[in-house]
């Protein structure tokens, strides 16, 4: 079972439907809190490394020109775990967009200041004036154990297998587009271990891949696409990506920090993701490299 990672997900309301349809409706300032979950990349606790400094625990920035108050949390450890925004905005989506362009760029001068790894796991926003509260923690549901892989892999296979374990690994949605379009790449362009079937290219994206990879809104245009066509439309935003690691001139277009952007990043990522594992398990079935489970073995879940 394929399970979405990292995924941006909508804002999930915490409060009555009146609340929530009075904030969505007012178009005044008003003000909103808006907090984002941090987790260890490495050890995958909700928390970091990073001591909570009481010289840097409470600040002030400006915010699309307007004040707003920053202050950093820690748990029992005295570990940061959360950071919060307090300012004036118009809605919710607003906020939250405004407040995650600022914790990325904050988390990236953090991670050259301490050397250390940040992940963003989810967040919270909560609109004062009207009581109205939203949360959104991405859903990990529990993975069904698959079909295991022979032993007797050969060696075109170990690399993609490696690439796939380096998409699925990490925490960073580029990276999984890095690793994971690799292996789309070698696919359609049939390229081995992908070599002996040409029709990969033409493995059909579902509505259900659609679903779970959370681009049915951002890439509505992939509804009955092919591989091919998904490889035709990731790729340019690949190309950017490698800019970004081996500058050579080109001009890499990427905006860190932009909430709507980095959201339509990490969906695209997960389904390349998401089809770069069908095709790898339907060259390996095919090449007869996959037990097929014993129908009689009771299915297990990962509690």
């Amino acid at each position: 079972m394929w399970i979405p990672h990292n995924l941006l997900a909508p804002l999930k309301a915490e409060t009555p439907k009146p609340t929530i349809l009075a904030s969505e409706a007012a178009t005044e300032e008003r003000t909103f809190v808006v907090g984002f979950f941090l987790r260890n990349p490495v050890t995958r606790a909700w928390e970091t490394d990073v001591l909570v400094s009481q010289v840097t625990a409470s600040r002030e920035v400006r915010l699309d020109g307007k004040p707003c108050a920053v202050d950093e949390c820690a748990n029992l450890a005295g570990k940061l775990e959360e950071i919060i925004y307090t300012f004036s905005s118009t809605s919710a989506t607003a906020a939250l967009a405004s407040s995650f362009r600022d914790v990325t760029g904050d988390l990236d001068r953090k991670a050259l200041q301490y050397g250390r790894g940040f992940e963003i796991c989810g967040w919270r926003v909560a609109d004062i004036a009207h009581g109205a509260r939203w949360r959104c923690i991405p859903f990990r549901p529990s993975a069904l154990i698959a079909e295991p892989a022979s032993e007797d892999v050969p060696q075109a296979y170990r690399k993609m297998l490696r690439l796939y374990r380096e998409a699925r690994s990490a925490p960073s949605a580029m990276w999984r587009l890095l690793s994971a379009g690799a292996i789309l790449n070698a696919a359609v362009d049939g390229i081995a271990p992908f070599a002996s079937d040409s029709r990969f290219g033409e493995h059909v994206i579902t509505m259900d891949m659609l679903v779970r990879s959370g681009t049915l809104i951002s890439y509505s245009s992939l509804k009955g696409a092919t591989a091919r066509d998904l490889r035709d439309i990731a790729e340019p935003a690949r190309r950017m990506l490698l800019a970004m690691l081996a500058p050579s001139g080109e001009t890499a277009d990427l905006d860190g920090g932009d909430y709507h952007a980095e959201g339509a990043l990490a969906a695209l990522a997960n389904l390349v993701d998401l089809v770069a594992r069908d095709l790898l398990l339907s060259a390996l079935r095919a090449d007869g490299f996959l037990v097929a489970p014993d129908a009689n073995e009771p299915v297990t879940v990962d509690a």
